[in-house]
């Protein structure tokens, strides 16, 4: 048991903190979360919202990730104007980081719906590490002399482009990449936020008065890494109904369903069924994602 907790603290610990990692948070529910990424997006369906969503990983792993996330967005139609905030505690393993970003877009306005956003944020974040909980493992480890914990400010920025039928978007986030000076040496020099870039997009292909089908994609990039990409459709029934599929590469398989009810209250659900580091044939190697988002009458 101590081998296996040994080995899982210390995956936990060289995925969350590792320098060419993927550092910020992924949901299965993109489509939805538009400006969680993309402060452009903030707004851009128009009707304020608030919500909050829940995402635990690999629950047969110990420490595997978990995510709790508040958001909310409003448009001030006669300014052009949108703003959105999110908040979110993100744990993995040893390490937990707590923050939020609040997002400010502005619109230019085109005809037949268009819209063309431009939108920045400001970040910032509390990066943690539980020295306790591998202390007995690694005991020699330079983490175990630092204090443990960063409190970091950054910033994002984007564009998006908005249509009854075409969506899409590209942001930059962590554009300043604050240095975490966990480890005090001139040796360090990788310890930082390191920027990622994010493109997503989806089409409404309208096939008949009640029902949208909606193909989609998410591609994000760290230096360093290779290109993260996900995609699938979904079919929208009435703008009360989905269900939809998609494929994260080299990763997952993804199940997404969800229901509006009185065009207010939205309830999704994704599951996502892993291919590694856990595997089909390993227990609790899935994802499980709920959100609750209350729409506000425009």
């Amino acid at each position: 048991m101590r081998i296996k907790l040994f080995i899982s603290a210390s995956f936990c610990l060289l995925l969350a903190c590792h320098t060419n990692a993927q550092q910020v948070f992924k949901v299965a529910q993109f489509v939805k979360h538009n400006y969680i990424y993309n402060p452009a997006a903030s707004g851009a369906e128009d009707n304020s919202s608030l919500g909050v969503a829940y995402r635990k990983m690999w629950s047969g792993m110990p420490g595997g990730p978990q995510t709790t996330f508040l958001f909310g967005d409003h448009y001030f139609e006669s300014k052009k104007t949108g703003v959105g905030m999110v908040l979110y505690t993100d744990k993995t393993g040893p390490t937990s980081r707590t923050g939020g970003q609040i997002n400010v877009s502005y619109s230019l306005d085109f005809d037949n719906g268009k819209r063309l956003m431009f939108g920045l944020a400001g970040m910032f974040m509390q990066y943690r590490i539980d020295k306790s909980s591998f202390s007995n493992y690694i005991p020699n480890d330079p983490l175990l002399a630092s204090n443990g914990t960063e409190l970091k400010g950054d910033a994002a920025a984007g564009i998006y482009y908005k249509s009854n039928t075409l969506n899409i978007g590209f942001s930059a986030q962590q554009l300043m990449q604050s240095k975490l000076n966990f480890i005090k040496s001139a040796a360090n020099t990788e310890g930082k936020l390191y920027r990622h870039y994010f493109m997503a997009g989806h089409y409404n292909w309208r096939t008949d008065e009640d029902n949208v089908v909606i193909p989609n994609f998410s591609i994000s990039y760290v230096n360093g890494s290779p290109i993260d990409a996900e995609a699938g459709v979904m079919i929208q029934h009435k703008n009360m109904l989905w269900a939809g599929l998609g494929y994260h590469y080299q990763q997952s398989f993804t199940a997404i369903a969800g229901i509006k009810i009185k065009k207010q209250l939205s309830l999704g659900y994704a599951f996502q069924q892993y291919r590694t580091p856990l595997s089909v044939f390993d227990d609790g190697g899935a994802a499980h994602e709920i959100s609750l988002r209350y729409f506000l009458s425009k």
